[in-house]
């Protein structure tokens, strides 16, 4: 007899946001402005994947971290467009060290059966920050190459910093902690439940 599937957990739009602005530690009197951001992406393709119910779009810890990712990329000046193809086309790249990021908000035996990698720090290289004079603030997707995503460790990270010129770093351990523990306490996880979320964003490999 087939084992019964995992069922998702997933929040409704406003729930959605409600975690995303903690993570990001936005104000609450930004709602609406953080709200316009939300919808901006989600015309651009973010997040990569989508539960759609009679009642709306529910989001689900994998859509919420990209959601989470593609935030913190903008507030380091980083266009919406570009940010948006980031998500999208690099995600099999990003999603290991959003997990790893997120390690103080997970039980013990979860990372007992599933090893975090150490790097939790995404650098994105600055050549692909060459051309953007060239498109509007506005553009609807940015059509130029991506360039290259590294992920580090936070003690290499340091020297790696220092060499740059004018690429893009995030700390993912500056919102992964705060978006799954805010995430599971309102969809009132199990444990079960909560790994099945974890293993959808540990294994993705495309948007």
């Amino acid at each position: 007899m087939p084992a019964t599937p995992t069922p998702r957990l997933t929040l409704r739009y406003a729930q959605a946001v409600t975690v995303l602005m903690a993570a990001c530690r936005i104000d609450p009197t930004a709602r609406t402005a953080f709200e316009a951001r939300i919808r901006q992406l989600q015309r651009l393709g973010v997040p990569p994947r989508v539960d759609r119910q009679e009642s709306g779009p529910t989001y689900g810890l994998a859509e919420l971290a990209a959601f989470a990712t593609a935030i913190r990329l903008m507030a380091a000046f980083m266009v919406p467009s570009l940010a948006a193809r980031y998500v999208s086309e690099s995600w099999g790249t990003l999603a290991p060290a959003l997990l790893a990021g997120a390690r103080g908000a997970l039980s013990e035996s979860y990372v007992a059966r599933r090893p975090l990698i150490d790097e939790t720090v995404i650098v994105v290289a600055a050549s692909a920050l060459d051309d953007l004079g060239r498109h509007g603030r506005h553009d609807e997707r940015y059509g130029g190459a991506l360039g290259e995503v590294v992920l580090l460790s936070p003690s290499s990270a340091i020297e790696a910093v220092g060499k740059l010129d004018g690429g893009v770093v995030i700390d993912t351990t500056t919102f992964m902690p705060i978006l799954v523990a805010g995430f599971v306490e309102a969809t009132i996880a199990t444990e079960q439940n909560a790994a099945h979320e974890l293993d959808l964003l540990r294994f993705a490999t495309s948007g």
